[in-house]
């Protein structure tokens, strides 16, 4: 049996019309499967236009220990029964509490059908639980007025149990115009979503003499399956909860089921559309939500009236420092490649610069913007940033893919290095609209990836960054007060952090005074200038090292020519000036369009040559290089030649 097509008796056709139940129906509330109930007897209604004696009870039937069947002489009874059913429905304020409420309520199994629930095989482990309720029951109520609103409840009452017992449903509870059922499988529980809607279109109800036609009722279905054990003839589980949730997120006519129901009913694209991850009230994590699909069902709805989860981006402590220049460096790169590296020396503002970038970009990625730090295990922060639980015998990478693999998403993937390579290239091959960025101290190398290291920033942008130091230890300088200290330092996002303390605490003429002294102790105080310089330096290959030597003693930086001219005695110099530029050592300035000058950074060469060399330096063109610092020259490592050729264009 396809899915949609639940056979005949799931469908409305099968149902005899309203009012005409037929001889040996069963009735509208029926028991569930194998509980028949005390001396039940069919009812016998007439048509809807028919106002005879018993119309009032066309669709009243029988329950047990709940109602018995009436007639026009025991008014007394019907009356009750019906300010009971009215009251119910009335006191429920929102569709959502009722949900909710239903869904604790059966979490603890009570009620008279406690017995009979028990007595039936209710299924366990992979449980697939269904919600159904009508939208805006309570208006609707209080418009039809007691009587007439009955016969419509129980109308719907009777074509819903008739697909329940084509598809092997377990009725676990029914409260006023709900429905909490079980399924020992999720195609037969998406099946019987769509034979209920169907049933419900097909059937004939009254109109009550109205201009908008016969009033149907507009049901909401809501699926999910999740791991359960019955108890107490009922489920304490927090997946009843979220089954609820999921049916209040719905619309009238619309059937809403989890992406682990569609997945494990094994649903084909055609027969679904996915609507993204949503945050269910109350309940931890995100959820992906899905509209199943089926010939003659509507398909046009507006969205869950839920929040979507649309990104994982840590909210910021403070407002960031804008870098437009940056922003539209890597908009360039996306518009060609789905894989971006992010490069730059530990403390530039690698991670402030991708994470405002990505918020920028949450319109145009229609599945989300997703934010992790990569760690030993990517699958599992991959798992933990989309709010997904890691799957029994499933490893963590291979379920993050599994999300992935259709969506249009945006992942930005923050302390990145060379180890996880192979696992962002399955990504990438696997997830074939996903764009990845990829920060971190170097590229990843894979085929395809631009690179982009961070460079200088401008000016004023430095200047802001400084200010914004000084804020944070309570000093009242502005970005134009410490605009002198920042163009002295060239923007160099370490020395304006090292700086940040005598700024703050002194002044910016202050700082000026100690950078005109002595650059090298006003920048290494504490030491952390250093640490940071000599941990990008230990992490470059020997011949990158001799080319950064050789470029720290040119204060206007060199051509590609003249690279190749100072380092002539070595092998791979180009490669090593990529190298270089790669973990942002070296910046590459263009004073024309048709020239790049690669140059190193004024607090770097302070500190690799010493600020004398680096004075005299000023007036050197192409004289020899001046004596490297001792100090740092005894760290240097003998160049070494790189194996193979892996040469890529500089200029």
């Amino acid at each position: 049996m396809t899915l949609g097509d639940n056979g005949p008796s799931s469908r409305g056709a099968s149902l005899p019309p309203f009012g005409d139940h037929g001889p040996g129906r069963r009735d509208a509330t029926a028991l569930p499967p194998g509980d028949d109930g005390p001396a039940r007897r069919d009812a016998s209604a007439p048509s809807p236009g028919d106002r005879g004696p018993g119309y009032r009870h066309a669709s009243d039937t029988t329950e047990p220990d709940e109602h018995r069947e009436t007639t026009h002489d025991n008014a007394d009874t019907t009356a009750e029964d019906t300010a009971r059913d009215t009251a119910r429905n009335t006191a429920r304020n929102t569709a959502e509490d009722h949900a909710a409420d239903t869904a604790r309520t059966i979490a603890g199994g009570t009620g008279d059908r406690e017995g009979a629930i028990r007595s039936a095989a209710l299924p366990s482990g992979d449980v697939t639980f269904m919600f159904t309720d009508i939208e805006g029951s309570t208006r609707l109520a209080s418009g039809l007025g007691a009587e007439r609103y009955r016969v419509v409840l129980h109308r719907h009452r009777a074509l819903v149990r008739e697909v329940l017992r084509a598809t092997g449903g377990t009725e676990i509870d029914t409260e006023g115009d709900s429905f909490f059922v079980v399924f020992h499988h999720a195609a037969a529980a998406c099946a019987a979503a769509i034979g209920i809607q169907t049933a419900l279109r097909e059937a004939d109800w009254p109109d009550y003499g109205r201009e908008t036609g016969p009033l149907r009722p507009r049901v909401r279905i809501g699926l999910h399956t999740g791991e359960a054990w019955p108890s107490a003839g009922g489920y304490a589980t927090p997946e009843v909860h979220r089954t609820a949730r999921i049916c209040s997120a719905a619309h009238g006519d619309q059937i809403l089921a989890s992406a682990a129901c569609a997945d494990a009913a094994g649903l084909p694209p055609a027969a679904m559309h996915r609507l993204g991850d949503f945050e269910l009230r109350g309940l931890p994590g995100a959820t992906e939500l899905v509209q199943l699909a089926a010939p003659g069902l509507p398909s046009a709805f507006p969205p869950p009236p839920v929040r979507p989860r649309t990104h994982h981006l840590p909210a910021d402590l403070k407002a960031p420092v804008e870098r437009p220049g940056e922003y539209r460096e890597l908009d360039r790169a996306f518009a060609k490649h789905r894989l971006v590296s992010l490069t730059g020396l530990r403390g530039c503002g690698k991670t402030t610069v991708a994470k405002a970038w990505a918020r920028r970009r949450l319109a145009f990625y229609e599945h989300g913007v997703w934010y992790c730090r990569a760690g030993e295990d990517l699958g599992a922060a991959l798992l933990d940033a989309l709010g997904r639980r890691p799957e029994v015998l499933t490893p963590a990478l291979d379920t993050a893919v599994d999300r992935l693999k259709e969506a249009r998403a945006l992942l930005v993937l923050d302390d990145v290095d060379r180890s996880h390579a192979g696992e962002v290239a399955r990504l990438l091959q696997d997830c074939p609209d996903l764009h990845l960025l990829a920060v971190g101290p170097r590229p990843l190398e894979l085929p395809g990836e631009a690179k982009r290291a961070l460079g200088l920033p401008p000016a004023e942008v430095g200047a802001a960054i400084l200010a914004g130091h000084c804020e944070d230890r309570g000093a009242p300088w502005t970005p134009a007060d410490c605009r002198g200290v920042a163009t002295a330092v060239e923007g160099f996002v370490p020395a304006l952090t090292a700086l940040a303390e005598v700024t703050a605490l002194g002044s910016p003429a202050a700082a000026q005074r100690y950078l005109d002294d002595d650059p090298v102790r006003a920048l290494d105080a504490g030491g952390r200038f250093r640490a940071t310089i000599d941990e990008a330096v230990a992490s470059i290959s020997g011949p990158a090292r001799a080319v950064l030597l050789e470029l720290a003693a040119r204060s206007r930086g060199a051509t590609v020519d003249e690279v190749l001219d100072l380092c002539r005695q070595r092998d791979g110099s180009l490669e090593a000036l990529v190298e270089l530029v790669d973990v942002a050592l070296v910046v590459i300035e263009r004073p024309a369009m048709d020239e790049a000058v690669y140059r190193v950074p004024a607090p770097l060469r302070w500190l690799l040559v010493g600020a004398a060399a680096e004075a005299s330096s000023r007036a050197e063109r192409l004289q020899p290089r001046a004596a490297v610092a001792a100090s740092f020259a005894d760290r240097l490592v003998r160049p070494v030649s790189i194996e193979g050729p892996r040469l890529r264009a500089v200029a």
